[in-house]
């Protein structure tokens, strides 16, 4: 059996932050397994650039378009120095025929995406622009997110301009730094530089709640 640094040197790339792995309309040849580093699925929705999910470690993507020859429906950006298995159409249609562990993951994955952009376009769909970043906010948490002393802080930068493209607000990243900082005086939410952690999960489903009833009440 090959060891993972012989399958890195027969299969695997590196990319630096910032490197554009392929573009939303690229032709797909290839499916990508993170082997190291972080990278971000991007989709363009009207002007805007919005950012669908942070990828890590033993995560893959890519794969649709390697199954269905289609271009490729969304972007993918590396966000740290990432270290990728890059496997072809034959490679890849040889392991899923010969390894039903791969096809069962591929498939669970793909369902759990299906499950996440139904929930991202519920949020996306929501006027009020607060409610929306608080919403995304604790999408985000919830994958990213890890229980310090200090709040939950999430296992990449997250800045008010990557909550903004998230959000599917990045042409109006002042207004959600208006929404932040109303948090972070609320005591919801702190910075650490740029970064973003959320001091009190429980105060953030409140400030939601508190929306929806002055929405509800005309409020």
């Amino acid at each position: 059996m090959r060891t993972a640094q012989e399958i890195f040197e027969r299969y695997g790339k590196t990319y630096t932050a910032g490197d554009v792995i392929f573009k939303e309309g690229d032709i797909g040849e290839e499916m990508f397994i993170i082997q190291s580093g972080q990278v971000k699925i991007t989709k363009k929705t009207n002007k805007e650039e919005k950012t669908l999910v942070i990828l890590s470690e033993g995560d893959f993507f890519g794969e649709m378009a390697v199954i269905d020859r289609e271009p490729r429906s969304a972007g993918a950006v590396a966000i740290a120095n990432t270290r990728c298995i890059v496997l072809n159409n034959a490679v890849f249609e040889s392991t899923m025929q010969s390894n039903i562990h791969i096809v069962k993951r591929i498939l669970r994955n793909m369902s759990s995406r299906l499950r996440e952009a139904n929930k991202q376009i519920a949020n996306l769909l929501l006027k009020d622009h607060n409610r929306r970043v608080a919403n995304t906010l604790i999408l985000i948490a919830q994958k990213h997110g890890t229980q310090t002393e200090q709040g939950i802080a999430m296992d990449y930068p997250l800045t008010a301009t990557e909550l903004a493209s998230a959000s599917g607000l990045a042409a109006e990243k002042e207004k959600v730094r208006d929404i932040l900082n109303k948090l972070e005086k609320a005591k919801v939410i702190r910075f650490e530089g740029e970064r973003i952690v959320i001091i009190s999960m429980e105060n953030l489903h409140k400030f939601i709640r508190y929306l929806e009833m002055k929405e509800e009440f005309g409020g």
